[in-house]
């Protein structure tokens, strides 16, 4: 069936409850760490939003690093070839600056780096098994729709990609262009894509449809493992054979309602 990598941003739309939303995301980054494949990866938001969002989020516990900060995480994150460091799946966000070679407040719950670009040399565009954000800020919704896709394309195609609004028709028009499988709204990711908050099928086995590389986009549940033998009877004869009516009932019935009529 296979499954593929998760890479899901969340966009944090204007029309959001911007408290509930980094609620949301903060709960869903802690839940395990961060380790749930469909948990946000990043935020995306507009400009004319940064501002609220990033208050928001320091005050629940969002650490924003700075230059110097995040490239000390960036190296930590990643080995030289690339591939994810083991070391740091699944832990808390004050180890792993600890780790990194800084120190944060205690409390913190989720490491942000600023990021604008996506790609092999950006570290932060890509999946990170642990409480650790990228933060994109773009000039308009079109532009935040090109970003999001541009992740997911360099990785997390088919995977999860999260919303929060409370304006239908943005969430329609996302929903009709991102290349995901599951787009959880004004929920925690980790835990809609999974199915404890919506009612996607309750699953950790998440697949990402032909898009993805999958051969299924479904939560996958026992459905999709089990062999069914299904005996299929020939319906031709069914379908040529013409309908039989009662002529004597049909008769009756338009005496009765001529005489309605009249």
């Amino acid at each position: 069936i296979g499954v593929g990598a998760g890479n899901g941003p969340a966009y944090i739309h204007h029309s959001a409850d911007v408290k509930k939303a980094i609620a949301c995301i903060a709960r869903s980054k802690n839940f395990d760490y961060g380790t749930v494949c469909a948990s946000e990866q990043s935020i995306i938001v507009e400009s004319c939003m940064e501002q609220q969002v990033k208050e928001e989020a320091k005050r629940q516990g969002f650490y924003f690093m700075d230059t110097a900060e995040a490239g000390k995480l960036a190296k930590l994150l990643f080995k030289p070839n690339g591939t994810l460091n083991p070391q740091i799946v699944g832990k808390p966000a004050v180890k792993l600056a600890e780790m990194a070679g800084f120190s944060v407040p205690r409390g913190t719950k989720i490491l942000v780096a600023r990021e604008q670009e996506a790609g092999p040399t950006r570290p932060y565009s890509m999946e990170k098994l642990c409480p650790v954000l990228a933060f994109f800020v773009m000039d308009s919704e079109d532009a935040v729709l090109q970003k999001a896709i541009e992740v997911l394309t360099h990785e997390g195609s088919g995977h999860t990609f999260a919303m929060h609004a409370e304006d239908k028709e943005v969430v329609r028009k996302f929903a009709l262009k991102i290349p995901v499988s599951r787009f959880p709204v004004n929920t925690p990711a980790a835990l809609g894509g999974i199915g404890a908050t919506t009612g996607l099928f309750p699953a950790l086995t998440l697949g990402c449809g032909a898009v993805g590389g999958s051969s299924s986009s479904n939560n996958i549940s026992p459905l999709d493992l089990i062999n069914i033998r299904r005996i299929a009877w020939d319906n031709r004869q069914k379908q040529q054979e013409k309908p039989q009516y009662d002529s004597a009932l049909v008769e009756l019935l338009a005496e009765k309602i001529l005489e309605r009529l009249k």
